[in-house]
């Protein structure tokens, strides 16, 4: 068993922790979660790995030197028998652990069964003096009158509420006001999941967590860590993480266009997010230079370039792209042949690629001190001052100039890039 810290949005002290079951195999290593819980509830073991992580946890935590309460998850399918409470119950005796220590995670979907039946299990669970925390909120088969109903003493916000809520024109924030004010109202504490950067902290802390669960903090770690951390005294936990939250990055290796006012030209894509890309094809390209990346079929993206690094380019999309729905991203508008053909002379392909250049001259053995010292066949280093007309295609003067306030404004349809 593994432990997560449950630390204090204001004071950043350990106030409990989460027990996390992790699986270190002999030959394929460690094993996500997600991989064997799956597989242990369709051959139905799902329940003894559970009766077995409750004891394991109750005898672990009664060994710490403070009184901190711990989290142990319980599978809708674990909590759907009718001996769970007397399980529960065992666990404690035979562990010695004070019942209002143990807190016991349950997600939406035990809702699903008999009505009648699980507002009796609640009701056995209390009775023990346990707590209950809805794990996940909002993620599954949300009703406000689950809250009305069962006897939780705290929210868990999924991390998909916490994840982009600082991000300008993300509902995420609202919504994790609004949960944290129902639970303030309902007399219950909230935890917020999966927070990794200072931004997102600076975020919950303010909208009124209680407590705070993730990277920011600290890993999941082995119990003799934790004890060992316990033991000294160590209960304050530095936030650790970068400054802001950074989209998730896929990798790509895609040929995409990219214009710089009357110019155009061939580059490689190599990462991408919502918020932005990594490029590769130009040579020192000036820090805050504005483009337009063509994405294929009408999808036009402005960006700055953010980081700018021989002929690798970070840049930052000005208007977030959106999911398409399949697992991949695409803007939020087409932009139609019609629009740019209004705005000036359509732009043709080019007669040379510079990222081809580029990836030649890297591919080349190194000549001799004898051989001949012609440069030619070299990729041709394009000064940051001149890499427009050097490469690039030119177009009407002043064409995309004016194409951008249309970009800007989101004229057009909603398109994918692509989903692989």
């Amino acid at each position: 068993m593994h432990y997560q810290p449950l630390v204090c949005a204001k004071t950043h002290m350990v106030r409990g922790c989460e027990a996390l079951m992790r699986w270190n195999h002999p030959d394929r290593g460690a094993i996500s979660p997600e991989d064997f819980i799956s597989v242990a509830e369709e051959i139905g073991i799902v329940g003894e790995m559970g009766e077995w992580a409750l004891n394991e946890v109750c005898r672990q935590a009664a060994e710490w030197p403070l009184e901190l309460r711990v989290a142990v998850n319980v599978s809708p399918m674990q909590f759907a028998h009718d001996n769970f409470p007397q399980i529960v119950a065992n666990a404690l005796k035979q562990s010695g652990l004070t019942p209002e220590r143990l807190e016991l995670e349950i997600t939406e979907s035990v809702f699903l069964g008999d009505a009648g039946r699980t507002q009796r299990i609640f009701e056995e669970l209390k009775a023990l003096g346990v707590k209950l925390a809805l794990d996940d909120f909002g993620t599954g088969y949300s009703s406000l009158s689950y809250l009305r109903t069962a006897p939780f003493d705290k929210i868990k916000i999924d991390q998909s509420f916490v994840r982009g809520a600082t991000e300008e024109g993300n509902n995420n924030a609202a919504i994790l006001s609004a949960i944290v004010s129902l639970a303030d109202a309902l007399d219950m504490e909230t935890v917020a999941e999966g927070v990794e950067a200072k931004d997102e902290l600076d975020l919950v802390t303010k909208r009124g967590a209680t407590l705070v669960q993730g990277y920011i903090f600290a890993r999941a770690m082995p119990h003799a860590e934790l004890l060992e951390r316990l033991e000294a005294g160590e209960l304050k936990y530095e936030p650790r993480g970068p400054a802001k939250y950074r989209a998730t990055r896929k990798t790509v290796f895609r040929r995409i266009g990219l214009i710089h006012e009357d110019s155009r030209y061939r580059v490689v894509m190599r990462n991408l997010s919502k918020t932005g890309a990594r490029i590769e094809g130009l040579m020192d390209v000036p820090l805050g230079t504005e483009v337009v990346l063509d994405l294929g079929n009408g999808q036009l993206a402005v960006a700055t370039v953010r980081r700018s690094k021989g002929s690798v380019q970070g840049v930052e999309f000005e208007t977030p792209l959106i999911s398409d729905g399949a697992d991949g991203l695409c803007t939020r508008h087409r932009v139609s042949p019609y629009q740019i053909e209004a705005a000036g002379s359509p732009l043709t392909t080019l007669p040379q690629d510079p990222y081809s250049l580029i990836m030649a001259g890297r591919g080349k053995p190194r000549r001799s001190a004898s051989s001949s010292r012609s440069r030619s066949a070299r990729p041709k280093r394009v000064p940051a001052t001149d890499y427009r007309s050097s490469c690039g295609n030119r177009v009407a003067e002043g064409a995309w100039r004016e194409c951008l306030p249309r970009l800007r404004r989101g004229r057009g349809m909603s398109c994918a890039i692509f989903s692989d």
